[in-house]
């Protein structure tokens, strides 16, 4: 069972372009969104049992949330439903490839309210257990609780996946110095490309101590770094419709194809594979990915 814990966010989004033209566009959504959430619904489409804890509210938005996850085969045994919290939201407005503003509504809302009760005894059944970065910075107890489930799934022998997804430039010195505590106890590192330098963390140094990373790169692939040395991965040349998601998308594909057997380099061309399809549909967790697994 792969275990994810974060945040559950539904999204609006718009595009206004890079120069404004379309400052009047309507925001499209509500989309169940959320990068913990994105990654569990695109491993649970690919065939992999996930099990997602986040906490979502009993409004309109938490029944988006619920249909969206439910829809691509997640476990949800565990998503907390709290009673007087809303659900969190986010608005989200591109300005041109590669440029968005968010206007999150995250604080204090369900998303948040997620405590280790919640976790039962996940931790210990769990085979994988992937942690997005982004579940640290909304504020506790969400952030303490996703920690907690990684560092007890690691002492029960899950193998663990990070992807930083943190802005080092705008996250408090507490999320980033747990980030670094926990970046070691992870078998597979995901960051995007000089995302670890920022967090002032040596790639080589993970490696040493016997990490896969596999750096993101957007349209120009990724990058394996092992034991092995570097390999280059080659992205796929797609029309992007929307690219919200795609780096959970390849986190999910990554983690499905090792769960399957795959060597790292494998797993990280079906991770650039699925992400190639996910970017091509509307929506964070919309896709319905037809990659084939790698044989072991």
């Amino acid at each position: 069972m792969l275990l994810i814990v974060g945040e559950a966010i539904v999204a609006y989004q718009r595009d206004i372009g890079a120069d404004g033209s379309a400052a009047d566009a309507p925001f499209s959504g509500p989309w169940p969104s959320g990068s913990p959430a994105i990654a569990a619904y695109v491993a649970a489409r690919l065939g992999v049992p996930t099990t997602f804890v986040g906490g979502v509210g009993r409004d309109p938005h938490g029944a988006v949330m619920r249909a969206g996850l439910a829809a691509g085969g997640v476990d949800l045994g565990h998503l907390v439903e709290v009673a007087g919290a809303a659900t969190a939201t986010a608005y989200v407005t591109y300005r041109g490839e590669g440029h968005r503003e968010f206007d999150f509504a995250v604080a204090g809302t369900a998303a948040t309210q997620v405590t280790e009760r919640d976790l039962g005894d996940l931790p210990e059944r769990a085979a994988w257990l992937h942690l997005s970065g982004s579940a640290l910075i909304f504020g506790e107890p969400l952030a303490g609780t996703a920690l907690a489930a990684l560092r007890r799934a690691h002492r029960a022998g899950a193998r663990i996946s990070v992807d930083p997804n943190v802005r080092a430039e705008s996250t408090s010195a507490g999320t980033l110095r747990s980030l670094r505590e926990v970046l070691p106890l992870a078998d597979v590192l995901l960051p995007s490309e000089g995302e670890l330098e920022a967090l002032g963390v040596d790639p080589a140094a993970l490696v040493a101590a016997g990490a896969i990373v596999c750096t993101t790169r957007g349209a120009l692939g990724a990058e394996v770094f092992d034991a092995r040395g570097r390999t280059a991965i080659e992205a796929f040349a797609v029309d992007a419709v929307d690219s919200d998601g795609a780096g959970d998308s390849f986190a999910a594909g990554f983690v499905a194809a090792s769960l399957a057997g795959a060597d790292a380099v494998a797993a990280a061309r079906h991770g650039a594979a699925v992400a190639a399809q996910a970017v091509r549909v509307a929506g964070p967790m919309t896709v319905v990915p037809d990659v084939p697994l790698p044989r072991s």
